[in-house]
This record gives C-alpha cells, sequence and structure tokens, in this order.
C-alpha cells in the first residue's frame, strides 16, 4: 500500500528496499532493489563469465532474456513467450519440438543456448515477445563475438559444413514436420501455464 500511495503520487523513486551490511557500526555494503512498473522493453545478455567464445564448432553460450520497465527492472510475474532468432556464425540449440523456441518465461527470465561454428566472427541474437499488442515490449539484440580457435580441427572439412548446414535447419524457429498434436499440446501448455502465472498476479493483487 505504502507503494502504491507512492506511485499514485507521482514519487516512483521513493519506492524501494534497501539492505545494508555492517561491520562494527559501519556500512561497508548495500544492496538497492526497486519495484518493477509497466514492462516496456526485453533485455539480452550473455552468461559467459566475460569470456568470449571459441569459434571451435562445440562452444556453447547461455543467452538470458529478461522482460524490463523503462528502468530495467525485471519483471518477475509475467505470462510472456519469447521467440528468439540468430546470425551470423553460430546455431540456436533450441526449437519448437523441446518447447525451447519460443519458450515461456520463468521468473522473468527465458534463457537459450547458442553454439558456435567453425567459422569466427559475430553472432546476432535476436529476441522477440511472441504475442505483439499495443504494450508489447521492445525487442532487443545482442551481439556475441567469437575467435578463432587456437587449434587446427581435425575433421573433414565437408563434414564440419554438412553438420553446420544440417544444424542451422534444425535451429529454424519454424519447425517442419511438427505434428498436429505435438503443437497442440505445445498450445495447451502454454494456456495452462499463463493461467497459473495470472493466478499468481491475482493473488499478489489482492494481498496488496
Amino acid at each position: 500500500m505504502h507503494d502504491k500511495q507512492l506511485a499514485r503520487d507521482r514519487k516512483h523513486a521513493d519506492s524501494y528496499l534497501l539492505a545494508e551490511g555492517l561491520i562494527d557500526g559501519k556500512v561497508v555494503a548495500t544492496h538497492k532493489v526497486m519495484p518493477s512498473r509497466r514492462p516496456s522493453k526485453l533485455l539480452l545478455w550473455a552468461d559467459d563469465e566475460q569470456a568470449q567464445a571459441t569459434a571451435d564448432g562445440s562452444d556453447i553460450v547461455t543467452v538470458i532474456a529478461a522482460v524490463s520497465d523503462d528502468n530495467g527492472n525485471i519483471k518477475r510475474l509475467n505470462n510472456y513467450e519469447i521467440q528468439f532468432e540468430i546470425e551470423g556464425p553460430g546455431q540456436l540449440i533450441a526449437n519448437e519440438e523441446t518447447f525451447t523456441n519460443p519458450r515461456p518465461v520463468l521468473w522473468g527470465t527465458a534463457p537459450v543456448l547458442v553454439r558456435t561454428t567453425t567459422t569466427p566472427g559475430e553472432i546476432k541474437v535476436r529476441a522477440s515477445v511472441v504475442w505483439q499488442g499495443k504494450h508489447t515490449p521492445v525487442s532487443a539484440e545482442l551481439i556475441i563475438p567469437t575467435r578463432k580457435a587456437a587449434h587446427p580441427l581435425i575433421a573433414n572439412p565437408e563434414e564440419v559444413r554438412e553438420a553446420e548446414t544440417k544444424d542451422v535447419r534444425n535451429s529454424a524457429s519454424t519447425s517442419v514436420g511438427t505434428s498436429d498434436c505435438e503443437k497442440r499440446i505445445h498450445q495447451l501448455q502454454q494456456e495452462l501455464n499463463r493461467l497459473k502465472l495470472k493466478e499468481v498476479e491475482k493473488q499478489q493483487s489482492d494481498f496488496e
């Protein structure tokens, strides 16, 4: 209720939780958390510990998409689904058949795995919301640079090219060959997840 009153008074910046760590009565660490407002954009980052990916055909990077407000505060309770797309020397380890692309948002974020090819360069990953609307969060893009492998690959170049071409086809956003039954199951699971999240949001609203 305190947060709602500050929002009505247009004092959004005054609504926050601040934790302080003290040693001998002196503040040595702080952590500030702001409540999230209306979701307006997607955030996209690589969970790679700041280590550059290697173009050796097997290096994998985890990319995280998050739904946030204008100030970058992640909206933990939402029922969006994220569609991932990729360009450049890389492949998505995700597809519709495994329910990993599009991927439902859980607790504000949705991860996807990106694998490098044997060609160094820049991989562009794009994340967008599946169902577009008037207040749809803005899409996000991420560039992942890859470096040349330190050691030469011991493999048949033709086999490598064939494998990479096959992976690109398999990681396409629309999966040819998915049966109507599988699509229907996927749709029902998505609807169930949305209903569960709406119920949680309602309970939170009633609590407030």
